[in-house]
């Protein structure tokens, strides 16, 4: 298997146990909306960079910026949530 299919394996698998965590625990309707919507937009965003990373040479670096600028953003909004 190469290694765009297994980028591609790993997010449809997370996605799907990520929604059914969601669904089956008992959360109120504004933190399932909530946590569903951003997991989504952030496997939008993983399968867009995956695609892109593997399309052209100039893309990686973009997609690494990308990568580190989510993860910023990331850590800066479970600091303020926490």
């Amino acid at each position: 298997m190469d290694t765009k299919k297994l980028h591609f394996l790993i997010a449809f698998i997370s996605y799907t146990i990520t929604i059914l965590h969601f669904i089956l625990v008992d959360y109120t309707n504004e933190k399932l909306l909530s946590g569903i919507t951003f997991y989504s937009i952030a496997t939008v965003l993983y399968v867009g960079f995956v695609y892109l990373f593997f399309k052209t040479d100039i893309n990686k670096k973009l997609v690494i910026w990308g990568l580190l600028f989510i993860g910023i953003i990331s850590i800066i909004l479970a600091l303020v949530a926490a």
